[in-house]
C-alpha cells in the first residue's frame, strides 16, 4: 500500500513538473520570434534576424507608451526594426495578446494596422507571414536568416538565376556551371573555371552583375528558357561600385549571350521550369528575382505552373496550348483547390499581388 502511495505521489509530482514547464501561448510565440525566453541577457545581437531578402529586422520590445526608449526585456509591443545594407528605416509595430496572436498597430506600407502576423513553419523554414485583415490572405512573407544579409542574397543569386547547367543556344562549347563555393564559372569565357565577383550597389549591397574582370562584366537575367548575360558598359572605373542598379549600362555594341537550362542544381525537385514555387515559400522579392524578365509572362507562367502540375485542365487556348507541349502535363482535373499545398497557396497569393502591380 505504501509503494503504491508513493508511486501514485511520484507521479502527481512528475506531471506536476510537467505542466509547469509548459508553455503559455504568448511565451511560445516570443520564443518563435526572438529565438529565447531571457531576453534580459545581452546583446539582442543574438536573437533571430528576419528579412524579405532586400530588408531584414530584428524583434524588439518596448514601452508602449515610449517607442523611442530603450528596448525592454517583457512587454506587449514589438518593434521589429531594421533596414537594407545601405540604411535604416524598415520598421513595423506589432501588439502580442495573451493568446500569443500578433497584430500590426501601424500603418506603414505594405502593412496596415490590423493586419495579422503568424508565425509558421513549412517546409525547412520558419516564416513570419503577414496577412490581410480584410481578406485574410497573405499579403507578405519574412524568413528567419541564418548569417547576415549580404550572404542572404548571395544565395538568393545562386537559388533563383545561377542554378543549374546550362548550354550555348547554338550548342557548341562546354557546359555551363556557377559554382557557389568557388565563386566561377566553367564553359561559359573558358573551359577552366573563371572567377568572378558580384558588383555591389552603394559599395555594400550585391547586385546579379558579375565582373570577371575589368573589360568583362555581364548583368544576369533569369529568362523563359533559362539565362541572359547582358554586356555591361565598362568605361567608368570599374573598380568603383555603381551607386544605383539602374545606373549600369548595357553595352549595346556586343551581343547578349544566351544560355539554356538543360538540367536543376537539385534532382528532387518537380517537373516545369518554376518547381521551387511547389517546394519553398518565396518572399516577394525573392518571386521577382525567380521570375525574371519580362516580369509579367513569367510571373503568370509561374503561376499557372503549380496548377499544371496537380494536372488542371486549362480554360484558356494561351495556359492549354502552352502547357500541353510539356511531357510531365496530364491535364485530369477542372479544379485542384483541395490539391495545393500551403506552400503552394502562399505563393500564389504572393505571385497574385506582383502580378496585380506590375
Amino acid at each position: 500500500m505504501k509503494k503504491s502511495l508513493f508511486l501514485i505521489a511520484t507521479a502527481i509530482l512528475l506531471i506536476a513538473a510537467a505542466c509547469g514547464q509548459q508553455k503559455t501561448a504568448k511565451e511560445q510565440t516570443i520564443l518563435n520570434v526572438f529565438g529565447r525566453l531571457n531576453l534580459a541577457t545581452d546583446p539582442y545581437d543574438n536573437l533571430f534576424i528576419w528579412s524579405d531578402g532586400e530588408y531584414y529586422c530584428r524583434p524588439f520590445f518596448f514601452d508602449t507608451r515610449e517607442l523611442d526608449s530603450k528596448p525592454r526585456a517583457t512587454g506587449d509591443t514589438i518593434y521589429f526594426y531594421g533596414g537594407s545594407l545601405q540604411e535604416g528605416g524598415y520598421g513595423m509595430t506589432v501588439l502580442l495578446a495573451n493568446d500569443g496572436k500578433m497584430t500590426i498597430t501601424n500603418d506603414d506600407y505594405p502593412f496596415r494596422k490590423g493586419d495579422r502576423v503568424e508565425y509558421r513553419t513549412l517546409g525547412n523554414e520558419a516564416l513570419l507571414l503577414i496577412t490581410d485583415a480584410r481578406t485574410g490572405d497573405v499579403k507578405s512573407v519574412l524568413k528567419k536568416i541564418n548569417g547576415n544579409l549580404f550572404d542572404q542574397r548571395i544565395a538568393n543569386f545562386y537559388r533563383y538565376i545561377l542554378d543549374g547547367k546550362f548550354e550555348h543556344t547554338d550548342g557548341a562549347g562546354e557546359t555551363v556551371v556557377f559554382n557557389q563555393k568557388r565563386s566561377a564559372v566553367s564553359g561559359f569565357l573558358s573551359t577552366k573555371e573563371t572567377p568572378y565577383t558580384f558588383i555591389k550597389e552603394f559599395g555594400t549591397t550585391p547586385i546579379p552583375v558579375l565582373r570577371f574582370s575589368d573589360d568583362m562584366v555581364f548583368k544576369a537575367n533569369r529568362t523563359l528558357i533559362g539565362m541572359e548575360l547582358i554586356p555591361i558598359l565598362t568605361g567608368q572605373d570599374i573598380d568603383q561600385d555603381y551607386d544605383l542598379e539602374w545606373q549600369i549600362e548595357e553595352d549595346h555594341t556586343r551581343p547578349a549571350i544566351t544560355l539554356i537550362k538543360t538540367a536543376a542544381g537539385r534532382s528532387d525537385l518537380p517537373s516545369g521550369f518554376f518547381p521551387l514555387a511547389s517546394v519553398q515559400v518565396m518572399t516577394l522579392p525573392e518571386l521577382t528575382m525567380y521570375a525574371g524578365v519580362p516580369t509579367l509572362r513569367n510571373l503568370s507562367e509561374m503561376r499557372n505552373e503549380i496548377f499544371a502540375r496537380h494536372g488542371y485542365i486549362f480554360k484558356t487556348n494561351e495556359w492549354a496550348d502552352y502547357f500541353g507541349t510539356k511531357d510531365w502535363y496530364w491535364p485530369k482535373y477542372g479544379d485542384v483547390t483541395d490539391k495545393l499545398t500551403d506552400i503552394e497557396r502562399i505563393n500564389i497569393k504572393l505571385i497574385q499581388i506582383l502580378e496585380k502591380n506590375n
